[in-house]
């Protein structure tokens, strides 16, 4: 399952019916990781379907695991400690930092050498918190600067257990540390002073580790011995608490709305968001279910009831603070001033997600600011919500947030929710599943493609680049695409003009147009901009053959990369004719030639020529494309319009 890019939300639509969150996320890795250290075979079924999980599966079958994947959804591990070697290449955790912390506690075990790389938010986010108590036990871990950070060297062998106090509350940690003590010599220590979730407390006991937990204050003390682990089969992962609450508080702030979250975990310290929401005021029941499981009902306030009132919030209700952002969207529509307090520990997640909340709910018009560890956000009240554009980041749990905080703004009014394929490492269907609830069309699953036309000068390249930008979507030049042919042939002394010569070249050419422009396995982004090119591409361009090849890279691209922002002279008319959004940008002639270093007026007029009144795709604007002229226009004024018309 794909999720869309970019998502537009229309606010005011009430949510009703049932949804089934995917399995939960914590539970999943933790399920994955024990059952590579069991001997024998461990079924699951219920995993989450998330990038993040998927990480964890993949480093694990990287280590000698055989994963059997069925159609009936479940995931068959055929694990053992004997089966475990070094694996082969780096594991890449993608952006998964629960993938990181444990499986650098589970290969401190191992007399191996193991380097776990992310992607650029991971590699930013500290790993010392795990890697100071793994090397006390023995273990050498090295990361990059002070913090630690990806990519790790985790060298492992003789253990020794440790007594260990979390400097942070953190469940990854714990676990990183539990993981290790399964391998050391002597019992291993735990102390939390706020107690976090216990997944892993619960699966290694079941999984038959000698494990004790006791309580310590607010916190808990969990003792591990060394000890093998056994496969716990069929285990079936019960829904996400976590990606419940997006649509518990959606049922909550949109009026007429109406949702029940079947099938959620109810364990131990994650549900402590509806806790929250019943303080607020929100009609939000639990109800348990026979298998174990929770069945989450909310509904918005009946009209003339009073709207959700704010609250104050501790950092030990939400110990992973994963609800913080859902719940920042119920506070920036109460009365009053809500604070979380205790909540520092969200700037270092996929982003900083303190600085991400402040953001969205300001964005969406509400007020919010952070003093130190403490979040305020004062509210608007009901359906005083603003619509607006707002970007993830890469955070999923913030693409989320924005969407439920996009349905509560004024009926009527669309939100923009860009990076929203950020949903795709932990929930890819949630716009399928909010569609529904809504009663709406499920958006397409790719992004949004958007052609930008226009003659030389016209200021095509650097709009492209910076509503690419703030879309979070790729680019492609096709023009760089006609150069990078043009350079070819001067540089195989062949003449533009050459009309079969020129096509074959571009018919077997390897062309890549990104930051830098490649043909053939040569570098050529510098090359492309000579005045020598310049004065070729028209003639190139005009090659009827050659614009056939390139369309079809062109759209080959675009299907690859899901969508984009495509420019040229005969994108919205010819490449992309359906494309959602055709801009035709246009300057005066004086001003294009001011901006075209390379070219006077009367070369840029001369290229007009050309690409006018060639026979293969002359340049023109597509009926349905918007017309804007950039003359004495900021770049900033130019793009905002672009953007409107989404």
């Amino acid at each position: 399952m794909t999720a869309p890019r970019i998502l537009v939300v229309n606010g005011g639509v009430a949510c009703r019916g049932s949804v089934r969150t995917p399995g939960e996320k914590s539970i999943s890795h933790r399920a994955v990781l024990f059952a590579a250290l069991a001997e024998g075979t461990s079924v699951i079924y219920g995993l989450s379907d998330g990038a993040d999980v998927a990480a964890s599966l993949a480093a694990v079958e990287a280590m000698g695991v055989r994963v059997d994947r069925a159609a009936d959804g479940g995931v068959t591990l055929h694990g053992g400690r004997s089966l475990l070697h070094q694996p082969r290449t780096p594991l890449d955790c993608g952006n998964s930092g629960t993938s990181m912390r444990l499986l650098a506690g589970l290969v401190a075990g191992f007399d191996w050498e193991t380097v776990l790389i992310g992607d650029a938010s991971l590699s930013a986010r500290p790993m010392d918190r795990v890697a100071e108590p793994l090397e006390l036990m023995g273990a050498s871990v090295e990361g990059s600067g002070p913090s630690c950070r990806p990519p790790l060297r985790v060298k492992g062998g003789t253990l020794h257990g440790i007594d260990w106090t979390t400097k942070v509350a953190s469940a990854q940690v714990k676990s990183a540390i539990l993981l290790a003590g399964l391998s050391a010599e002597g019992p291993t220590i735990v102390r939390e002073r706020v107690t976090t979730r216990a997944h892993t407390e619960e699966m290694l006991v079941e999984a038959g580790a000698d494990l004790t937990v006791e309580v310590w204050g607010e916190g808990r003390i969990v003792t591990i011995h060394p000890s093998a682990l056994r496969p716990v089969s069929p285990r079936t992962v019960p829904g996400d608490p976590s990606a419940s609450a997006f649509f518990v508080v959606a049922g909550c702030v949109v009026p007429g709305s109406s949702v029940e979250v079947v099938g959620i975990y109810q364990g131990p310290a994650r549900l402590g968001y509806v806790s929250v929401l019943q303080r607020m005021g929100a009609r939000v029941t639990v109800t348990p279910d026979p298998d174990g499981t929770a069945t989450i009902r909310a509904s918005a306030p009946e009209a003339g009831a009073p709207p959700l009132a704010a609250t104050k919030v501790a950092a030990a209700e939400i110990p992973s603070l994963d609800e913080i952002p859902a719940l920042a969207v119920a506070a920036a529509v109460a009365e009053g001033t809500t604070v979380f307090t205790d909540v520092g520990e969200l700037r270092v997640k996929e982003v900083d997600r303190l600085q991400a909340v402040i953001e969205m709910v300001t964005a969406f018009g509400a007020a919010a600011h952070a003093e130190g560890d403490t979040l305020s956000i004062t509210g608007v009240g009901p359906a005083a919500l603003r619509r607006t554009r707002f970007d993830s980041h890469g955070d999923h749990r913030m693409a989320m947030a924005a969407a439920v905080a996009a349905m509560a703004v004024t009926p009527g009014e669309r939100s923009l929710i860009t990076g929203f394929g950020a949903v795709e490492t932990s929930y890819p269907g949630f716009a399928d599943d909010l569609a529904r609830l809504t009663g709406l069309e499920p958006p397409a699953p790719r992004a949004l493609l958007i052609a930008i036309d226009g003659p030389a000068g016209a200021g095509k390249s650097t709009v492209s680049r910076a509503v690419a930008a703030e879309l979070g979507l790729d680019r492609l030049d096709t023009g760089a695409m006609y150069r990078a042919v043009a350079a070819l042939a001067l540089a195989r002394h062949i003449a533009a003009d050459d009309h079969d010569a020129v096509a074959a070249l571009a018919a077997t050419a390897q062309i890549v147009v990104g930051p830098q422009v490649v043909i053939d396995g040569q570098d050529v982004t510098g090359v492309i901009r000579s005045p020598e090119v310049g004065q070729a591409v028209s003639v190139v361009a005009a090659n009827a053959e050659v614009r056939s090849h390139l369309v079809r890279l062109q759209r080959a691209w675009a299907a690859a990369k899901g969508g984009g922002v495509v420019e040229g002279r005969d994108i919205g008319a010819v490449v992309f004719p359906k494309a959602e959004v055709k801009v035709y940008l246009t300057a005066s002639p004086e001003e294009r030639a001011r901006r075209r270093h390379d070219e006077s007026a009367a070369g840029v007029a001369r290229r007009d020529r050309i690409d006018s009144t060639r026979a293969a795709s002359p340049l023109t604007r597509a009926d349905d494309a918007h017309l804007l002229d950039t003359t004495g226009r900021t770049v900033q004024d130019v793009v905002e319009e672009v953007l409107s018309w989404l």
